[in-house]
């Protein structure tokens, strides 16, 4: 019975000897898999901890000023705001709003007309609902200019005020500053857009998540305009992927969706399909196409982009600027933002590999 125990329990022992190398091996196979697919994966450079630049953002809330002051509150603040806010205040009653000249005399009637519009009451009702106050906005845009300061030391963060505009811009920009149409971000199912017949792929876009990400491409779009005066598509999705990786670099821990303005499923479908657009832009010789028309398919807004499928998302052309982009600074040893700007389309796409 001894002997027998005995033998039983060796032979167990044994199996289990075994079934825990046969564990081991396995688990050390992966383990070295697992690292060998991260030294294949290029280390982000961009993930840094947010730099200390002394950048704090305080937003004026010229949409909650207009609807309650007086007769005498303009008086004693259109000066200051023309001061202050230069052109960009200029450009609000103007541009955005058509309200006549900033220096009429009978402005201020205008502005109350404006104001005292039911259509427009309803609206600013709305903004403060969505928006009653705008500290976590502050905060976004304080990280993303400590993290544009450090990357352009030579620039300084602009003034900020939001604004109600009549749905007619998201953004406006100036030397002076950056106006926030706070109307425009108001969540993706707001009866306003539906009302307006806004398109889904716009109204997709227009979240409070969006708005720090939309003003500040907006931005770096103004700061860094393409050069080219008849530029072929390699430059002009070039030129639009410099923006897109210095968004990467002032939002790096975004998803890229955030970025570009896509959906989660856009950004996949991009990413998988990427290959055989850059195929297509070779096999039909488009690269150095001047055509607006053939620029503008692949770089214009709508619900996909033009001669590919409806499953595409729109503006893929920047998608793969920013792609080459990418691959670029991947191959460079430091991160140099300002140099990159400067550099030509044509190191860049040399230099870069780029071989989806």
């Amino acid at each position: 019975h001894d002997e027998v125990t005995f033998a039983f329990k060796i032979t167990i022992s044994d199996m289990a000897l075994r079934q825990i190398i046969k564990s081991l091996q396995t688990n050390i196979c992966l383990f070295t898999m697992t690292v060998a697919l991260a030294a294949c994966k290029p280390e982000n450079k961009l993930a840094i901890s947010e730099p200390d630049q002394g950048v704090e953002i305080t937003i004026d809330r010229l949409d909650q000023q207009w609807f309650e002051m007086s007769a005498v509150d303009f008086r004693k603040k259109h000066n200051k705001w023309q001061a202050t806010y230069g052109s960009l205040y200029q450009h609000y009653v103007e541009d955005v709003l058509s309200l006549g000249s900033v220096n009429d005399s009978n402005l201020f009637t205008s502005i109350r007309r404006f104001t005292t519009d039911p259509a427009i009451a309803e609206v600013q009702d709305s903004v403060q609902r969505v928006f009653p106050e705008l500290s976590d906005l502050e905060e976004a845009f304080s990280t993303a200019w400590n993290y544009y300061q450090y990357y352009f030391p030579d620039k300084k963060a602009p003034l900020h005020l939001s604004f109600i505009g009549g749905f007619n811009t998201p953004a406006a920009l100036s030397k002076e500053g950056i106006g926030i149409g706070l109307e425009m971000f108001l969540g993706k199912n707001t009866a306003f857009y539906e009302y307006l017949q806004l398109p889904v792929y716009l109204r997709q876009n227009m979240t409070p998540t969006h708005l720090v990400p939309t003003v500040l491409r907006g931005w770096i779009q103004s700061e860094f305009p393409q050069k080219e005066i008849t530029p072929t598509l390699i430059q002009t999705i070039i030129s639009e992927g410099k923006v897109l990786y210095a968004m990467d670099a002032i939002f790096p821990f975004h998803h890229d969706s955030l970025k570009i303005n896509y959906t989660g499923d856009e950004i996949k479908w991009a990413d998988q399909h990427q290959k055989y657009v850059w195929a297509h832009f070779i096999d039909n010789e488009l690269l150095f196409s001047t055509d607006p028309k053939t620029i503008q398919k692949f770089t214009s807004d709508g619900p996909f982009t033009v001669d590919l499928v409806k499953e595409s998302p729109s503006r893929m052309g920047h998608y793969i600027g920013w792609q080459i982009v990418r691959h670029f600074m991947d191959r460079q040893d430091t991160i140099d933002m300002p140099a990159l700007m400067k550099t030509d389309t044509e190191t860049i796409l040399n230099k870069s590999k780029y071989k989806p």
